[in-house]
């Protein structure tokens, strides 16, 4: 079981290292697809670790039962957060992004989550 000094000692220093990663892939490959499979990955590292600790702190402010009193379910809504926001980046860099694909990502991933969480409670 994670406590919530692990998740903020490995969330700070892997956004960090991720952002780190974003800014200088970003800089240094041209835009291409190769370069996208490459950055894209980092950026979801970025983002899942930045909001982590976020989506732990709110759902611990608002006294949700499942995030609040286990910081792992909180890293895992922050990876289902931050695979959405990157599908959705990479879609929009592709010119294939479309509202009604992130609203359907989003509700299947919402879902999966709903599910995810009554089945850890059997």
């Amino acid at each position: 079981m994670m406590s919530s000094r692990v998740l903020w000692i490995l969330s700070v220093p892997l956004a960090l290292l991720g952002w780190a990663g974003v800014i200088i892939l970003t800089g240094a490959l041209p835009v291409s697809p190769v370069s996208l499979s490459v950055t894209l990955p980092v950026l979801a590292l970025a983002l899942v670790m930045t909001a982590a600790p976020w989506v732990w702190v709110v759902a611990r402010r608002l006294g949700l039962p499942a995030m609040g009193e286990r910081p792992g379910v909180a890293l895992r809504v922050s990876t289902w957060l931050g695979l959405w926001v990157t599908i959705c980046i990479g879609l929009r860099m592709l010119n294939a992004f479309s509202w009604l694909v992130a609203i359907t990502l989003a509700v299947v991933f919402g879902l999966g989550e709903a599910f995810l969480q009554q089945w850890t409670r059997k």
